[in-house]
């Protein structure tokens, strides 16, 4: 994607004990058109990301020992990665809809 691509960014957060644990789901898009749009899933532990999926890529990939575990067994599970797939539509088509047509296109 280009610069001039636009994202919505939300977070979900955890910490105990000083350990911060938070998730983010990203789209990224420069129209509404689901071709161009572009869905990222991400696991941070102690600011750092462990693990990505990204819907370009149609799988997870690992950035620690941790995540590289982790997105080899989430890799296997055909459950996990058609879910993720289905985010592309069901949580970014819907969101960016809105926000496209509602705020984006009046200029």
């Amino acid at each position: 994607m280009d610069s001039s691509s636009l994202c919505l960014l939300f977070l979900t957060l955890c910490s105990a004990d000083a350990f911060l644990n938070y998730d983010v789901d990203r789209c990224v898009f420069n129209s509404s058109d689901l071709k161009d749009i572009e869905y990222i899933y991400s696991k941070y532990y102690n600011r750092e990301e462990i693990v990505r999926f990204s819907s370009s890529l149609g799988k997870y990939v690992g950035y620690t020992e941790f995540g590289v575990k982790n997105a080899e067994a989430w890799n296997k599970d055909p459950s996990e990665l058609s879910g993720r797939k289905a985010q592309k539509e069901t949580y970014c088509k819907q969101h960016i809809d809105i926000w496209y047509n509602n705020m984006l296109s009046k200029s």
